[in-house]
């Protein structure tokens, strides 16, 4: 199971899906921003949101590659620089673009600004992106267990002498062809000659070295299966949101960096508490759909399909409530932040949502997985324990029995070899002989 430090570092500090989304949310606000400085034009706010999306870029680059470098993987240290570097970047690139132009940089709030957005939203995304990885692999792990389990359980209800019989095949396939073969060259011949009869002898006592050296072989279970991955569809359905009310007021304190200080740069304190008005309605609305969407009402796929609609529902409704507490303000930052604030609300609702459900699942999972998998050793301990004890049965008769008339074949074919035996001797021995092989190879094969 996934520690937080670990979901907080490692590979999901820097990758390239967070990057995408980050810098998706981080450029509509970029715009936001420089729509209210403001800056001459639509294409200096481009040149805006180009030169800090680079600037951040390479500073990610560049503390995650000595990171890695170093330790082989982005450290909880290097996420933190990462993660303040990249607010310092975007205020400072932003600062200089408006001071080119004789307007005021606002070099502390710009900084401030994007650090607190940074530093509240980085490693939401990353823990979040950390715990649906973290969930994949666990019911990809949970999946392999299962059919493991399947084969361990009909493996474990084997009776006894299904298990004898599954062995004494396998030994009658190692031994067998060699008796048969023995046993026709005797038969193709009335009576063998010296030279035969030793080369005969000689293939008995090769086969007697085998069967004496036999011991009874302890089933080793089944290699693990490598486990895969679970398809995105399948995952998205495969969790539950058990605290809908502290995921909705968590989504409400991470949409308040991103709005909030913009409104009290545009319209004072009073436009700031419109918007904190219009997050509380987005989150009561994200309440009420997070409590409607059970898995006692819906399905899996009815409730991810009822989450999308639910988020996006509630941030329509926060943008309506903030439209009717601003409408006359004639504000440009005023348009632009009813535009943006259903997509913060539904992002961070979205993102906020599956990283809580996502935490919780996931330890419910794990100790299932470790259920699972002490549930299949103790399946494969009985199997184990059947084919030793039917293996052991079958070394006996294969040490004894067996290997006894093979043994006996072998010195009675030495005689022949010797030369100084009668022909109707011979033909007794040849034949006793074929008796004694014939008799072992019924043994082998249980007749």
């Amino acid at each position: 199971m996934i520690t937080t430090a670990q979901a907080l570092s490692g590979p999901w500090a820097a990758n390239v899906r967070g990057g995408i989304v980050t810098s998706v949310l981080a450029s509509v606000l970029v715009v936001s921003q420089e729509i209210a400085t403001p800056l001459p034009g639509p294409g200096w706010i481009a040149i805006s949101v180009l030169l800090q999306a680079v600037a951040s870029v390479a500073w990610v680059a560049v503390v995650a590659g000595v990171s890695r470098t170093r330790f082989g993987r982005v450290v909880p240290v290097a996420s933190g620089l990462i993660w303040v570097g990249i607010g310092v970047c975007r205020g400072v690139v932003g600062g200089l673009i408006a001071f080119t132009h004789g307007l005021d940089p606002e070099w502390l709030y710009r900084i401030g600004f994007w650090i607190l957005v940074s530093t509240c939203w980085m490693p939401l995304l990353t823990y979040a992106l950390a715990q649906w990885e973290e969930h994949r692999r666990l019911l990809a792990r949970r999946a392999v267990v299962a059919m493991e389990l399947d084969a361990a359980t009909a493996r474990a209800a084997e009776s006894a002498d299904e298990t004898a019989s599954r062995l004494r095949a396998a030994v009658d396939d190692a031994l067998s062809p060699a008796l048969d073969e023995i046993r026709a060259q005797l038969r193709g011949r009335t009576v063998p000659d010296a030279t035969a009869a030793a080369a005969i002898a000689s293939r008995l006592d090769e086969l007697a070295a085998r069967t004496a050296g036999f011991a009874a072989a302890v089933a080793v279970p089944a290699p693990v299966r490598a486990v895969g991955r679970v398809s995105v569809s399948a995952a998205s359905r495969e969790f539950e949101l058990r605290r809908p009310v502290f995921a909705a007021a968590l989504s409400a304190v991470a949409t308040a960096p991103l709005v909030v200080p913009e409104a009290y740069r545009v319209g004072g304190w009073w436009h700031a508490t419109e918007v904190v008005i219009a997050i509380a309605a987005s989150t009561a609305v994200l309440i009420g759909a997070f409590a409607i969407l059970r898995p006692r009402h819906l399905s899996g796929a009815q409730r991810s399909i009822l989450s999308r609609t639910g988020v996006v529902l509630a941030g329509v409704v926060g943008s309506g409530v903030l439209a009717t507490l601003s409408a006359g303000s004639g504000r440009p930052g005023d348009v632009v932040l009813l535009l943006i604030f259903p997509l913060v609300v539904a992002t961070a609702a979205s993102t906020i949502a599956t990283a809580v459900a996502l935490a919780s699942t996931n330890v419910e999972l794990d100790a299932r997985a470790v259920a699972d998998s002490a549930a299949l050793d103790d399946l494969r301990m009985r199997a184990l324990v059947a084919e030793a004890e039917a293996a052991a049965r079958l070394e006996i008769l294969i040490r004894g029995d067996v290997n006894g008339r093979v043994a006996s074949c072998a010195l009675a074919l030495a005689v022949l070899a010797g030369g100084d035996v009668t022909p109707a001797a011979r033909t007794r021995i040849v034949e006793g002989v074929l008796s004694q092989l014939d008799a072992a190879a019924a043994e082998l094969r249980g007749s």
